[in-house]
């Protein structure tokens, strides 16, 4: 299938909530400061007043602001003990600077057999034949940042195209096809691009003046398990470290 743009972007509020939870994960908008006006950071957003304000709303509920009457927003850094609850709350990487709203552009959907294409995936994994192979650019705050490979089972009443997918797979998985992500194991090394890689990357300056056998990326290779502790996804993901890091903060 050819690729196509999310055509099913989270809302926009949902978007600026995460957006900002994770600069103050990253600590770059610092515990304790206070943000700008709202009229001001929804001029500085480009977008409406009540947008922002769900957004805000959101954050406090989550325990990430503090409203204080008549002064403002504060921010309120989660202790490390504290698991904050955020779409991308599974989703490492982030820009050098830190933080960066997760977007993403899906190159190709395809329905291949496992033991074919992907045999290492074994036996462990799902009770169909044939897997889903997703392929997608990932960006930080509209910035190429990363690709991916992604697979998931393909039973028989399973249907996945390009058109179905929003920027986050994970609330895909769970609206969509019922099940969700509890917990995920990654192992993190280099690796070269593989040559499916998007004729964006051969074309970014920070990785067109390099020699093939150096455009060597961050890797990560993840087994995602479901509520029912069984293998329900492996996603293979290619970053450009001169534009983003892994970051794993231990809790």
């Amino acid at each position: 299938m050819k690729s196509a743009l999310s055509k099913n972007r989270l809302p926009l509020h949902v978007e600026i909530s995460e957006m900002l939870a994770r600069e103050i994960q990253a600590g770059i908008l610092a515990d304790g400061s206070r943000l700008a006006s709202e009229r001001l950071m929804a001029d500085e957003l480009g977008v409406a007043v009540g947008t922002l304000r769900k957004a805000l709303m959101e954050l406090t509920q989550k325990g990430l602001l503090e409203r204080v009457q008549g002064s403002g927003n504060y921010v309120r850094k989660p202790m490390q003990s504290q698991h904050i609850d955020t779409i991308y709350s599974f989703f490492r990487l982030e820009l050098i600077k830190g933080g960066g709203l997760p977007t993403a552009q899906v190159l190709s959907v395809e329905k291949l057999n496992k033991a074919k294409y992907f045999p290492a995936l074994g036996p462990q994994f799902g009770t169909a034949a044939d897997g889903f192979r997703i392929r997608r650019l990932r960006q930080l705050n509209s910035i190429d940042s990363a690709i991916e490979e992604i697979w998931i089972d393909a039973p028989k009443n399973r249907h996945v195209s390009v058109e179905d997918l929003s920027d986050s797979l994970y609330l895909f998985y769970r609206e969509n096809l019922k099940f969700w992500i509890t917990s995920a194991e990654d192992q993190v090394s280099v690796k070269q691009m593989p040559d499916w890689t998007p004729a964006t990357f051969a074309k970014d300056s920070t990785v067109s003046h390099l020699n093939n056998e150096d455009k060597v990326w961050g890797y990560i290779e993840r087994q995602s398990y479901d509520q029912n502790n069984l293998l329900a996804e492996y996603s293979l993901t290619w970053f450009n470290p001169r534009v983003a890091r892994y970051v794993a903060r231990i809790k």
